[in-house]
């Protein structure tokens, strides 16, 4: 009989996984109801650069932009970004991390962005924002360095 140690990739360790399920739903819900808000506003801003779709005149961007076109592109390749962390995330892939925290911290940043060049906080902010920072905290588990997600289990076999 020998004893050999083998490394898990701990996701799975022992078939559990190491998000706990309402973290992981959690994850999933915030990525998809982020990717349908991006996807809609920014076709609705590209569709109508003049904001007209979504009722909302240039001025408020104090000269930041011309129109709403470029933040209609950025917002809509944000959309893009948190579909595929989404499909990451589900097949729960060894990126999923990379995906979800890219994804997340791309409209964590666009949120600061926005609300710097308007010049105010809208409830919107939180309606959008506040399930950034719930995905982002769900986000923890699959982190690569967290101590739970590698583990050295020792392994029995025995020889014939």
């Amino acid at each position: 009989m020998t004893t050999t140690q083998v490394t898990i990739d701990s996701k799975q360790a022992h078939g559990k996984s190491i998000q706990p399920k309402w973290m992981r739903i959690t994850l999933l819900v915030v990525l998809a109801y982020e990717t349908l808000g991006c996807l809609s506003g920014g076709i609705l801003l590209i569709a109508a650069p003049d904001g007209r779709l979504m009722k909302m005149p240039v001025d408020i961007m104090h000269g930041a932009f011309r129109d709403f076109l470029i933040p209609g592109i950025i917002l809509f390749g944000l959309g893009v970004l948190n579909a595929l962390a989404f499909i990451t995330v589900l097949r729960r892939n060894k990126t999923d991390w990379i995906a979800a925290g890219l994804a997340l911290g791309g409209l964590a940043i666009w949120f600061i962005v926005e609300i710097a060049i308007l010049r105010e906080l809208h409830w919107l902010h939180a309606m959008w924002g506040l399930p950034v920072v719930a995905g982002a905290v769900a986000t923890l588990p699959l982190l690569p360095w967290n101590t739970k997600r590698k583990q050295v289990h020792p392994r029995t076999s025995r020889s014939r």
